[in-house]
């Protein structure tokens, strides 16, 4: 099936080989071997290059300017070391992004050509040959025979490394302080009269990192509590919020004794009764519990993705 990411288009575009696993394409034009990944989401594609000038120094950002001012397509360059990252202009479209970075990649390597760069192993800050290395979902760029020693050296840590157990307890009980930061921030929300997805991001957010934290790891079982710990946290948030509003009215009726726990205790009497309106209630209840789990879907993708990045090691070209 095609990949409509746009590092997708971007690999369909460049011929390049691609790691849908490790989340990183890659390949070696004119001698220099380059690494294509996301950046925190999967809307920024950055790429990497290890390089040494002709005097085998480390480039540096001042020198880089003149490759940001010469590519139009190119945003910032910026070095680390002997690795440097390149980011690339947006665009409105994923189509327009990946061809900014489809268009960029040659004039980027000829830029390297024309003042003096060779393309140098991380080992040894040397002009080399080099492969694509990721180790534990961190780019490097090896010689191939470093490369396969480092693969062994991995092979073997992974095979003496113990099992990780789930802790659904410890894992549960981190996760609800990110249920209780969140259902604050929808209540907040509420009562500035939005439907706060804000708050629905941020409690999937730090339910599922707190889970995973507590937890160890975050398994199918492991999505599964933390979804049902936000629901039930939407569900009193949006008890809570009401309950406010309901306290807030009292007291301007000059019922300056009614406590918010008095109003949060008598809201289902209410309904009844028709005071409030249950329509109201649960339609608001329903659209915090869709702003909530939308809002926690990029969260847990992007955590699911980290998570299987981390633990790949591998030679990718």
């Amino acid at each position: 099936m095609k990949d409509y990411t746009i590092l997708g288009r971007v690999v369909s575009g460049l011929g390049i080989a691609y790691d849908k696993d490790a989340g990183v394409a890659c390949a070696t034009e004119m001698g220099y071997t380059y690494a294509l990944t996301t950046f925190q989401n999967i809307y920024t594609i950055i790429a990497k290059f290890s390089l040494v000038d002709q005097d085998n120094r480390k480039p540096n950002d001042l020198n880089l300017r003149g490759l940001v001012s010469a590519v139009k397509k190119v945003a910032s360059a910026k070095a680390n070391g002997n690795v440097v990252t390149i980011t690339f202009k947006t665009a409105l479209t994923a189509n327009g992004k990946s061809k900014n970075v489809i268009s960029s990649i040659p004039e980027v390597i000829n830029w390297f050509h024309m003042n003096g760069y060779s393309n140098c192993a991380e080992e040894t800050l040397e002009p080399a040959d080099t492969k694509v290395f990721i180790n534990r979902g961190v780019i490097h760029f090896y010689t191939e025979e470093v490369a396969n020693q480092m693969l062994t050296e991995r092979a073997v840590e992974q095979a003496a490394a113990p099992v990780v157990v789930e802790n659904y307890a410890l894992g549960t009980a981190f996760a609800l302080g990110g249920v209780i930061v969140g259902a604050i921030l929808i209540v907040i929300v509420g009562q500035l009269g939005y439907i706060s997805l804000l708050g629905g991001v941020v409690m999937g957010f730090l339910i599922l990192t707190a889970y995973q934290k507590g937890a160890g790891k975050l398994s199918k079982i492991g999505i599964v509590i933390c979804f049902v710990l936000m629901l039930i946290g939407v569900y009193y948030a949006n008890k809570f919020d009401f309950a406010l509003t309901v306290t807030r009215i009292f007291h301007q009726e000059g019922y300056t004794n009614v406590r918010m726990m008095d109003a949060f205790g008598v809201l289902p009497e209410m309904m009844e009764k028709g005071i409030i309106d249950s329509a109201d209630y649960y339609v608001m209840f329903a659209f915090q519990c869709v702003a909530a789990i939308g809002g926690a879907i990029s969260p847990l993708v992007t955590l699911l993705q980290k998570n299987k990045a981390a633990s790949i090691t591998r030679i990718l070209g």
